[in-house]
């Protein structure tokens, strides 16, 4: 019988001077942390310390707008003809959220690095032929494979894993993507939106973070309640499975009442150790500042 998972919080501090954080990566000592309607890449190190910073777009306000904005929602190193990139997804729910920008890694932090946009119309095409919304909140590569995660809402209630190829920017030829569906516990607690993924390679687990919050579409905003997170076992092995349920999923706010209000939006792994997972979480709560997190798991 699986225990149920123990995690326990270690750190937490708030990033006033960047807003909206959506989705976190770590590579070498640094995490890389993106916001869906910031103007910037911001690289920090493990105590939360500024490192440096990307700019990504130029645009003259600090928030850009949402009908301008690349609504950039997820982010994974990834590797790309024998190097390494961190990928930075766009939600694709509009035109102008179309987009996959690569940086390639590493990059000390006076550089300034060529950023590569691609479009994937492709292969977003096949995944609109399939899914009613296409709201892409999460990514990670497991078992050689790009997992992206598209969020539901209160009308659509249905989370889905898309699986393809790495390079998923690139004509997919007969390589079509594969969609596995999420289901979730039975809950009255409302709807529970998939926010990231995490794969732990070691120990072929996938993390999810979900949250709940009231909309009714992939556009508009509505109130924060809980975030989760949730594990799915021997994830390599259910890749094919045409719908896969977590585990074990915990409610963030039993852990520490600071999760209260906290829309956990992006999680990545620093470590994988013997006393438990070593991740870090960032939160949005739509008041433009970005949350961190530091929590240790035992899963």
């Amino acid at each position: 019988m699986l225990l149920q998972p123990t995690i326990s919080l270690l750190r937490e501090q708030t990033l006033p001077d960047f807003p909206s954080g959506s989705a976190l990566a770590f590579k070498d000592g640094r995490l890389y942390l993106v916001g869906d309607d910031a103007r910037e890449l911001r690289i920090l190190d493990t105590q939360y310390k500024t490192a440096g910073s990307i700019q990504l777009f130029s645009h003259p306000q600090y928030r850009i707008p949402k009908p301008e904005k690349a609504d950039l929602e997820s982010a994974v190193v990834l590797k790309h003809k024998q190097a390494q990139y961190l990928a930075a997804f766009g939600s694709a729910s509009l035109e102008t959220r179309r987009q996959i920008l690569l940086l390639p890694l590493p990059f000390r932090t006076s550089d300034h690095p060529v950023i590569y946009t691609h479009y994937a119309a492709d292969f977003l095409d096949a995944i609109g032929r399939q899914l009613h919304d296409i709201n892409i909140e999460g990514a990670t590569i497991a078992a050689n494979k790009l997992v992206l995660a598209n969020r539901g809402h209160e009308d659509n209630p249905h989370n889905t894993l898309i699986i393809a190829r790495p390079d998923c920017w690139n004509p997919m030829h007969n390589d079509h993507p594969f969609l596995q569906q999420i289901k979730l516990p039975e809950s009255s607690r409302g709807f529970r939106g998939v926010s990231d993924l995490c794969y732990i390679p070691g120990r072929d687990l996938l993390l999810l973070t979900l949250t709940t919050e009231a909309t009714a579409s992939t556009y508009d905003d509505g109130i924060i309640g809980d975030s989760y997170l949730a594990v799915i076992r021997d994830y390599s092995k259910k890749m094919r499975n045409g719908t896969v349920m977590p585990d074990e999923m915990v409610n963030l706010t039993s852990v520490s009442a600071v999760f209260a209000g906290q829309k956990i939006e992006g999680i990545c792994l620093e470590k994988n150790r013997a006393e438990g997972l070593l991740l870090h979480l960032v939160a949005d709560n739509d008041a433009g500042d970005s949350r961190l997190f530091t929590i240790n798991a035992m899963l």
